[in-house]
């Protein structure tokens, strides 16, 4: 009786990863020299050997919002929608580096991020200064992607099989303060020559990179 639940919980760890990097590892890219959205993940590692992990933010190949890419807006903040006639969940957040520091925050129209060297806006928020976000549903379990940022400042990634609630609840089990939903739909990572799925194809993506040969 107990080889289903040994096969639950062997499929629950293959579809769960998770990462920590200190926020001078994290880059993002988008286009190449050409324009072209980089799309896959081995075609963004042919153009870079520095790279040890890499996350897709979504199935557009266009940034759902606000994006910055060294220190360059290449697009512009998506307005918050009206709360009371929308169905989307609020409120959106924006995940950003200065290159030595990261950052989540609800996202903010009037600020300008003018110290922003990556940054990429997502939603809704997981976690607001150490609390559950209160809008989010109890919805049911599906493949799960966010970032959240801890008390010690390191970034933290995961991409866990969890309804709504219980991922904001993993966020801030591993000790976040600030945690972004960044996709459910295309969750995938790469890491050590491994991703959950070969075919996917995203817009700009979140990388960390050795730092002076050594890794994050």
């Amino acid at each position: 009786m107990k080889t289903p639940f040994l096969l639950m919980a062997l499929v629950a760890a293959m579809l769960t990863k998770a990462q920590t990097f200190d926020p001078a590892a994290i880059k993002m890219y988008w286009k190449d020299s050409a324009g072209v959205p980089f799309m896959t993940f081995d075609r963004l590692l042919k153009l870079n050997n520095h790279i040890v992990f890499i996350t897709g933010t979504g199935k557009s190949l266009v940034p759902y919002g606000l994006y910055i890419e060294n220190g360059k807006q290449l697009h512009p903040i998506r307005k918050q929608l009206n709360y009371k006639v929308s169905n989307k969940i609020q409120p959106d957040g924006v995940f950003y580096t200065t290159g030595t520091q990261a950052v989540i925050h609800p996202l903010g129209e009037k600020r300008f991020y003018k110290n922003a060297k990556w940054a990429i806006q997502s939603g809704p928020m997981l976690l607001i200064d150490g609390r559950i976000n209160p809008a989010l549903p109890n919805k049911k379990k599906t493949l799960r992607h966010g970032v959240g940022i801890k008390k010690d400042g390191r970034v933290y990634f995961a991409v866990i099989e969890a309804g709504m609630k219980d991922f904001a609840k993993h966020f801030l089990d591993k000790d976040c303060t600030n945690a972004l939903y960044l996709d459910g739909e295309n969750a995938d990572t790469w890491e050590n020559g491994n991703s959950l799925k070969k075919f996917s194809r995203f817009g700009p993506m979140i990388v960390a990179e050795k730092t002076n040969g050594k890794m994050p």
